[in-house]
Formats: C-alpha cells, sequence, structure tokens
C-alpha cells in the first residue's frame, strides 16, 4: 500500500447543487445528505479525508444548507478531531467560483477538492486517495485529476472526458470523449490558479483548459469503485451494489 505523504492538509468538498436530476428526493433532501447503505453520501468522503489525516476541510452549500449545517455538526461532535467550515453560497458560483469564494483557505498550499455526489470505495489492497496524495507534485501540477475507466462504474452515463499521453502513471492529459477516462470529480490542484481568474462565477473547466495549455493538468487513474450519484437510477443502483457485497 503507498503511504500517504503529509503534503496534503486541506479540502473543499462541493455540496451547493440543487440534485436536479434526482428530484423529487432532493426537494426536501440536498443531494450530499442522500443515503446510499443508510449513510449520507457526503459521510463517505469525510471519512476518507479522516482516514487519511486531512482534518481540515470546507464545505460550500446553497440548497437547503441548514440541512446540511446540522449533519455536519452531528458529524464533528462524533468526529471532534476534524475541523470542518461551511460556506454558504447566496448565489450559486459554479465549481471554481465556489473554490475562490472560500476566502479562509491556504492559497499557498495544494488542495483537496471533492465533489459532493462522488463516492469511491477503496479496494482491499490500494488506497486511492493515498495514491493521489502521493503523486501529486507542486512544482510541476496546477491539477492532478483522479480518472476512471468507468467500464466498472455507477451511475456514470458519459463518454469520458481525457485521455493519457502515456503509460507511465501519473501522465499528464488532455481533452479527448473517444475511448477515454471519466474525471472521478476527485482532484488536486493548485489554488492559485483559480485565484488569479478575475470573475467570482466560473467552472473549473476554464482553469483545466488554462492548465492544458501550460502542461501543467495530469492524471491517474482510480484503483477504487467510483459511485457517481447524479441520478436516481445511479442511487438505486449504488444500494444494489451495497446490498451485493455484504452477502
Amino acid at each position: 500500500m503507498v503511504i500517504s505523504k503529509p503534503k496534503i492538509s486541506q479540502a473543499i468538498i462541493l455540496a451547493a447543487g440543487f440534485g436536479t436530476r434526482m428530484q423529487p428526493l432532493t426537494f426536501k433532501t440536498p443531494k450530499p445528505l442522500v443515503k446510499i447503505n443508510n449513510k449520507p453520501i457526503i459521510y463517505y468522503i469525510l471519512e476518507e479525508l479522516k482516514n487519511n489525516n486531512i482534518k481540515n476541510c470546507f464545505i460550500n452549500t446553497h440548497h437547503l444548507s441548514g440541512k446540511v449545517e446540522n449533519y455536519i455538526n452531528e458529524y464533528k461532535n462524533i468526529n471532534p478531531t476534524m475541523n470542518i467550515n461551511l460556506v454558504k453560497e447566496e448565489k450559486i458560483l459554479d465549481t471554481g467560483g465556489a473554490i475562490k469564494n472560500i476566502k479562509n483557505k491556504d492559497a499557498s498550499k495544494p488542495i483537496l477538492v471533492i465533489n459532493g455526489d462522488s463516492i469511491i470505495i477503496p479496494s482491499n489492497l490500494e488506497n486511492f486517495l493515498a495514491q493521489l496524495i502521493f503523486n501529486f507534485e507542486p512544482k510541476n501540477m496546477d491539477f492532478l485529476l483522479l480518472l476512471d475507466n468507468f467500464k466498472n462504474s455507477i451511475g456514470y452515463d458519459g463518454k469520458g472526458d481525457f485521455s493519457f499521453y502515456n503509460n507511465n502513471m501519473p501522465s499528464r492529459i488532455y481533452r479527448n470523449n473517444i475511448d477515454s477516462y471519466a474525471f472521478t470529480g476527485w482532484q488536486i490542484l493548485n489554488p492559485k490558479i483559480i485565484d488569479q481568474i478575475k470573475i467570482n462565477k466560473f467552472s473549473l473547466n476554464i482553469c483545466y483548459d488554462k492548465a492544458i495549455k501550460k502542461n501543467s493538468i495530469w492524471g491517474m487513474i482510480n484503483t477504487g469503485k467510483w459511485l457517481h450519484i447524479g441520478t436516481k437510477n445511479a442511487l438505486n443502483s449504488s444500494n444494489e451494489w451495497f446490498k451485493k457485497i455484504k452477502k
């Protein structure tokens, strides 16, 4: 097993979305609190952070933010070593704007950023997050994305996002949606590239395109089981998968 280097100390969970494709379930339940195997999606993410000694976490909120706050308070009571701060967005700022809006982050250090609807269950042999952390090199990388071939994933219905330049991991990557790899929503980034954007509402895709031109966006292959909980079908399939592995 790869041993995690202590060089990532902060994380951001992007959790402000409306969960439109999961309505009507998300009319009353924010998507990060939708339950998989009787536990909220965000629980699995927080447990991965805790297990990899990442104690400082920011969570952006918007839709039903009070319910997210209540759950996080309960989680912190059980896990007092976790320093979790909520940042409420009055208006949705998109993925890049959300990161820029978190003023208390340490912009001099890399940040682990996770989509709030993405669960990765580690394999028995390898710690995917420890591998991601181990392979991030601040001198060469603005982004290190965790990619998946999605043939064995649950809930992803796209065609892929990126391809690798070579088979050595990690590798520089480029945009491609033919016979390519999907972005899992787990990444490590240099926050300075985010703060350079002059507008307040923007997608991380703007930053990815800049990094592609600089040859500073890299990727590596996920070794865990990726559950992308974006739809009701994905929710049902994920719960069925958990039932099977319990047998």
